[in-house]
């Protein structure tokens, strides 16, 4: 049993967040992976289980646009949005409508 101790401050974060597992794609690659995403302070931290101590990666939102895919994205899924600054582009998608609407 791994115990674990998270400042006030760490925890607070986490009071003000959202979390979920969400699937992610990138705009040239194929398949969706499903990662456990943190979502606190304009960032969302992504894990590969919601067990996991420390996040495989972070991005930070400010200056993205969050959208729905364009006709060109070729998404053929339900629940997904898109996340965008210039050229760089995400596509999320969720397991369910609560989720999504989250």
């Amino acid at each position: 049993m791994n115990i674990v101790q998270y400042s006030p401050q760490l925890l607070s974060c986490f009071i003000l967040s959202l979390f979920s597992y969400l699937l992610r794609k990138f705009k040239n690659s194929n398949g969706w992976q499903k990662l456990w995403v943190v979502f606190t302070n304009s960032c969302l931290y992504f894990f590969k289980t919601f067990q996991d101590d420390f996040p495989l990666a972070s991005l930070p939102l400010l200056g993205y646009w969050v959208l729905r895919p364009s006709p060109e994205d070729a998404i053929h899924k339900d629940l997904v949005f898109k996340l965008q600054f210039k050229n760089h582009v995400y596509f999320f998608r969720a397991e369910s409508q609560y989720t999504f609407e989250r």
